[in-house]
């Protein structure tokens, strides 16, 4: 069996002699803007508690997504995202790291 096609000469669309309609994207809503945080005096403030090893680990011995700071008294967490990058919290950026000793924290 054949299958044949009409094409409309309006907007020069095909459709199938079945009937069927040519596939067409819809275009997504636009969402409204978020209100956008003019400085840092406008943030509220947070206190978090949290434990911190008090022996050092190596990097390796560290697991993924595991949290931990290059300081031992816990300043800046980071996270370990891959064997060789981290995340800071503080800033939200990844960085690469070699490996070393940190340690452990634990919210």
């Amino acid at each position: 069996m054949m299958m044949t096609s009409l094409t409309n000469e309006k907007n020069n669309s095909e459709q199938s002699v079945n009937g069927n309609k040519p596939h067409t994207r819809r275009q997504r809503k636009a969402l409204p803007p978020l209100p956008s945080t003019a400085s840092a005096s406008e943030m509220s403030d947070v206190v978090y508690s949290c434990k911190v090893d008090t022996t050092p680990i190596s990097w390796y011995a560290l697991p993924l997504y595991g949290m931990f700071s290059l300081s031992a008294d816990g300043s800046y967490p980071q996270v370990k995202i891959s064997k060789s990058k981290r995340f800071e919290i503080r800033t939200g950026i990844s960085h690469p790291c070699g490996g070393g000793r940190c340690y452990r924290v634990m919210f």
